[in-house]
């Protein structure tokens, strides 16, 4: 009989506490696949929502990443684009806001110019874009109008005031899916910014790194007031994210660590409970690293059944809140295989851990006194 068919044999004598173990390592591994899943899908679909428009640099006001409450002038805008070397500059000032009654928070508004590039490349789904002139519409993301329940023709209160649903329109960024969009004078007028901007981003015309970082001091050089970051490191520096990426796993670790305890407390008692069948296989020849071994085996038997359940788990947790209406504007539905091997990773090593001592203390248990006292 093999290793593995032996330890599942001894694993199906002790159900109950199997299934339990197992259910506390798959805990673990959900929270790995669903939290660090999380962080990455939004880190990832921050970092799309700048580089599938070919930004190179964001230009904000100094002083940390989205700079909601501190603009820079439209001036700063006309400097750049006469830089050389700069292919495009799209602005944009953006604002927070809630819809109470429907539970929606942190919702996402932007203000754009008429001729902004991103409104030609966003599909409109029902009514028209933004044109010069509107006064009080709005265009909304698919996600958000599915939140509202609000469709083309529609009105929504925004800022205190009325607005007229003119469009709904679907965009490659989960973000901009879950977003009001206006005109940007319309934005200023409801903020009381006027000529002010959130930031900029602008493509280089030569992408090479060295050419970016010329670009970046020139424009760091109109003002001292403003920062150009490159757009990786814009995404990492965003707080909002980096606390995001830290809270995901101080929360795993506490999985991880109920999960380790689990196995360690299933594995020791079944050490304990069966000392006499264990010296008793020493007696009959069975080498110490043999027993470890299927002390071992069962532990891993144990950590690949709660990975699979796990893994589940994490996937349709991510699913769930990429539909739930108040995460479905900031959440995809998709898991990174980065996710999920960290998680089967992270269930290889607490079935390691938590089979070490108990397979250590069994491969030392002293044959003929464990034979005398059982």
């Amino acid at each position: 009989m093999r290793m593995w068919q032996i330890a599942q044999k001894n694993l199906w004598r002790r159900p109950t506490r199997s299934v339990l173990t197992s259910v506390a390592l798959a805990i673990a591994v959900a929270a790995v696949v669903a939290l660090v899943g999380v962080s990455e899908s939004l880190e990832s679909s921050f970092f799309d929502l700048y580089a599938k428009q070919g930004t190179d640099l964001v230009v904000q006001r100094r002083g940390g990443a989205v700079q909601v409450s501190k603009g820079i002038s439209l001036s700063i805008g006309d400097q750049i684009r006469k830089i050389p070397g700069v292919k495009q500059v799209i602005g944009s000032l953006m604002d927070m806001i809630s819809f109470e009654e429907q539970d929606l928070f942190m919702v996402l508004v932007n203000g754009w110019e008429a001729n902004c590039p991103v409104l030609d490349r966003i599909h409109i789904l029902t009514g028209r874009r933004l044109k010069a002139g509107d006064r009080r519409v709005v265009m909304l993301g698919r996600i958000l109008a599915e939140n509202l329940a609000k469709h083309t023709g529609d009105h929504l209160q925004i800022y205190g005031q009325e607005f007229e649903v003119i469009g709904v329109f679907e965009s490659f960024s989960v973000y901009e899916n879950g977003a009001v969009f206006m005109l940007l004078d319309e934005l200023q007028r409801q903020m009381d910014r006027p000529g002010e901007m959130t930031g900029y981003v602008v493509e280089s015309a030569d992408h090479r790194p060295a050419a970016v970082a010329e670009l970046r001091k020139k424009i760091e050089a109109l003002d001292p007031q403003i920062a150009a970051t490159p757009c990786a490191e814009f995404v990492n520096s965003i707080t909002q994210i980096r606390i995001t990426r830290t809270m995901s796993w101080f929360t795993s670790v506490f999985a991880i660590v109920i999960g380790a305890i689990g196995v360690m407390n299933t594995m020791a008692m079944s050490v304990f409970e069966r000392r006499g069948e264990i010296v008793t296989l020493r007696a009959m020849g069975w080498r110490k690293g043999r027993i470890a071994r299927m002390i071992v085996s069962e532990a891993i038997l144990l950590a690949f059944a709660g990975t699979i359940v796990g893994v589940a788990i994490g996937v349709g947790m991510t699913i769930f809140l990429s539909h739930w209406h108040k995460t479905s504007g900031l959440i995809q539905g998709d898991i990174s295989l980065r996710a999920i091997c960290e998680g089967t990773l992270v269930a290889a090593a607490i079935a390691l851990v938590g089979a070490a001592a108990p397979a250590w203390r069994c491969a030392r248990l002293p044959i003929g006194e464990t034979l005398r006292a059982v």
